[in-house]
């Protein structure tokens, strides 16, 4: 068999060297001889088109709801020029990132799903907004200028908190951070985008629109089902709905200390589930995968024949297996898949074998089972075999689950410290495929010269030299035979060359001429040292690694592991630096870098929010939603059954600038209320009942934009899904708490100055007409 590979280069496009290998193999396979035939093979480019096709189409799916959800809350003319917003923005979306060099990729993709719920908010919100004062007697012109003037300065402010939430990604580090590099780009883009058309294109539209209904008033057909849909929901809305809700928010206002007391305990109580155990956490979960590589690893000077013979067993346990599509076998050769290095391997003792399993939606039987079976099947016949380690094409970083490195100067305290730590992680149950990276090399002669040698001349060159020459022979003369040189190369037969008493009896010729017995002069053995020496900060290093099980966390094998081993090896190998590396360094240094992109977000939001409210108290009081959008969070993980990992800590340090918005245009209207006079109860009711129907529509339309990813099956979306989960189900249980919890604690942080007035000044503050701003 002959192996080509195709790759690619960091500018090229991965469809057409795809479609120019295809083409290749045709051509080639055209004039082959009987019995000759091209076919290709591990073809993981359909990864990447798998991913961009299945985004595509959670996107498609995301539109439509969205498209459906603007139908039945809003007139038909209103949802459409909405949703062409949304086609317009995105269309634009795709001009900015050509423009500044992005790509469409996994991450980019992603950043335009979680986008497409966004894009149609600053929409809602000023379609809403002109639709009600056309509704209410207002000129369709006249509704389209004041009602997107009004909220201008609001949508401004909820684009650039959303953008300021999606900051922190650009502080990550490391490998994490490479991947989400380029996702508060696109998500800025987009942003910038519908700021654009929603202030500028959509106004235009919307009055154009509702002017050409007015004018054909008079022969629209009263009776007809769209119409009398849109009473029907008018009613049902207006007149029922907005009303019980208004009734109900009044009672959590008049009983605030009460729910604010609720929604504490329900907080409190999900961080416990967390704390506790309930709902697990892990770096990144294990993926199902589409393609499993055995790596085969034999003594070094193993035989290439005897290195095939392993293969083709692990090969043929692996055909046996039901959900195995094809195998693909390299012996002599490795490449490293680990963290997206790409460095290979050329040796004759090492092997690795390419496992296409059938597509996920396809089977039902997980390919940690499949590896699981294949283990079963070589029990007691890979004999001789240093290592054999499984590894899965994911849909995330890759990289062995747990790496520890040993550093020290003295090799053979390093190789006792390592199994000692290989040892200890096969004590714990899940733990699999624990190896080293610690080879040693073939086998050699180690001579040293005896007391006396040198005294006659020899050195341990000159003695070397002869013996090497006897065992791997000289050139003695040059044959030319057809215009070709042949070496014709002087050396012992194998079977002396392969006896060590034999070798020992060599003659060595002194510098004064004289033969001597090799064994007179030298002390000669037979031993193996090692192929290569690691070195990690110019110290010697071996790396463990290891693998665990589904269900089986990292994480907590990582602190088992840390509180039951690491004291005792402390003070047993003084001399020896153990170091937790893999998973756990990559977290340790993404984890690092999250708080300062946090905060750095914290105090823009608070500046934006205290530049619109012209106010230091209220911005604290919308962020005060942010912490309780982590019920939701957690709860949608526990319902779904998703362990919390780090991208959805990263869903929800991107749900705090979505969750500020809603917050932002409530406190807005309820300020509006104030500045005409009314009381704080009645105004905090009324701004409630006006904005509830853009506060449930934007929250439901960035929710079912992101659904249908959350119940994809794929094994390529399974590493994106818990942002999916943190993005929208926090955000569906933020917005009742918006519309219940903000209006309680502006009451409350109301009586705390009230009563701080009382403490300072001795009497009742009187009730002003006006906001106090400048807090």
């Amino acid at each position: 068999n002959a192996l080509m590979n195709a790759g690619k280069e960091d500018n090229q496009k991965l469809r057409t060297k795809r479609r120019m290998a295809y083409e290749l193999a045709l051509q080639s396979a055209m004039p082959m001889p009987p019995g000759v035939q091209i076919q290709t093979s591990s073809n993981y480019s359909r990864f990447v088109t798998g991913r961009l096709d299945l985004l595509s189409r959670n996107a498609m799916q995301g539109a439509v709801l969205v498209f459906a959800t603007l139908l039945f809350f809003l007139n038909w003319r209103a949802a459409f020029w909405v949703f062409m917003g949304l086609v317009t923005a995105l269309s634009g979306t795709l001009v900015l990132m050509w423009f500044i060099g992005l790509t469409l990729n996994l991450l980019t993709m992603f950043g335009l799903i979680v986008v497409i719920g966004l894009l149609v908010d600053d929409g809602i919100v000023v379609a809403e907004n002109i639709q009600k004062r056309h509704d209410r007697g207002e000129p369709a012109l006249v509704a389209a200028e004041k009602g997107a003037s009004s909220v201008f300065w609001p949508v401004v402010a909820t684009v650039l908190t959303s953008i300021v939430a999606f900051l922190p990604l650009s502080f990550i580090k490391g490998r994490m951070g490479d991947l989400l590099g380029a996702f508060p780009w696109v998500v800025g883009c987009a942003l910038f985008m519908s700021l654009v058309e929603s202030l500028m294109i959509l106004p235009s539209h919307m009055g154009h629109s509702l002017a050409k209904r007015d004018k054909k008033h008079e022969h629209m057909k009263e009776a007809g089902w769209l119409h009398r849909f849109e009473v029907k929901r008018d009613h049902v809305i207006f007149d029922k709905v907005v009303p019980a809700y208004g009734r109900f928010l009044e009672a959590c206002l008049k009983r605030r200390y009460l729910t604010i007391t609720i929604s504490t305990s329900v907080l409190i109580v999900s961080i416990g589930m967390v704390l506790g155990g309930r709902v697990g956490y892990v770096y990144l979960p294990k993926t199902d995968t589409e393609v499993l590589i055995a790596d085969i690893r034999m003594p070094i000077g193993t035989p290439v024949h005897h290195t095939t013979a392993i293969a083709d067993l692990v090969a043929d346990a692996s055909l046996k297996q039901p959900q195995v599509m094809s195998i693909d076998s390299i012996v002599g050769q490795r490449s490293n898949f680990d963290d997206g290095a790409t460095t290979d391997a050329s040796a004759p003792h090492i092997a690795q074998i390419f496992i296409e399993l059938a597509p996920v939606e396809e089977r039902d039987v997980s390919s940690d089972i499949v590896t699981q079976n294949i283990r079963e099947a070589l029990e007691g016949k890979l004999l001789g075999v240093d290592s054999l380690r499984f590894a899965g094409i994911e849909g995330g970083p890759g990289g062995p689950d747990i790496t520890i490195e040993v550093s020290g100067t003295q090799m053979y305290r390093m190789d006792m410290a390592v199994e000692q730590i290989k040892a200890q992680l096969r004590r714990y149950a899940g733990v699999n495929d624990v190896s080293d990276d610690n080879e040693l090399g073939q086998r050699e002669l180690q001579i040293s010269l005896k007391p006396g040698a040198a005294a006659i001349g020899f050195t341990t060159a000159n003695v070397a030299q002869q013996i090497r020459a006897a065992l791997y022979g000289i050139d003695a003369h040059v044959y030319t035979a057809r215009s070709e040189d042949i070496d014709v190369r002087v050396r012992l037969d194998d079977k002396t060359r392969d006896d060590l008493q034999q070798v020992q009896q060599l003659w060595i010729i002194s510098p004064a001429g004289k033969p001597v017995p090799l064994s007179e002069i030298a002390q000669i053995k037979d031993g193996v040292t090692y192929s290569t020496i690691k070195r990690l900060d110019r110290k010697r290093t071996i790396t463990v690694l290891a693998d665990c099980s589904p269900g089986v966390s990292p994480e907590d094998v990582t602190r088992k592991f840390e509180n039951e081993f690491i004291p005792d090896f402390r003070n047993r190998f003084a001399d020896l630096q153990i170091h937790l590396g893999g998973r756990q360094e990559r977290q340790a240094k993404s984890m690092a870098s999250m708080p300062y992109g946090m905060l750095a977000a914290c105090v823009m939001v608070y500046v934006i929010l205290a530049w619109l409210f012209s106010s230091y108290l209220q911005p604290l009081v919308v962020m005060l939603a942010i912490p309780f959008s982590l019920v939701g969070v957690i709860w949608g993980h526990w319902l779904l059954g998703f362990e919390l990992t780090f991208l959805s800590i990263i869903g929800f340090v991107a749900l705090s600038g979505i969750v500020v918005n809603d917050s932002l245009i409530l406190v807005e209207f309820y300020n509006a209320h104030r500045e005409k006079g009314h009381a704080m109860l009645e105004s905090l009711v009324e701004a409630g009942k006006a904005r509830l129907r853009p506060i449930i529509l934007t929250s439901l339309t960035t929710v079912l934009g992101l659904t249908p990813l959350m119940l994809e099956r794929s094994f390529q979306a399974h590493f994106l899904i818990p942002m999916a989960i943190a993005l929208a189900c926090g955000l569906a249980t933020a917005t009742v708490l918006i519309l219940l919890v903000l209006p309680c604690v502006m009451m409350i942080f109301d009586d705390i100055k009230a009563i701080c007035h009382y403490c300072w000044y001795g009497r009742t503050r009187m009730v002003q007409s006006t906001p106090e701003h400048h807090v």
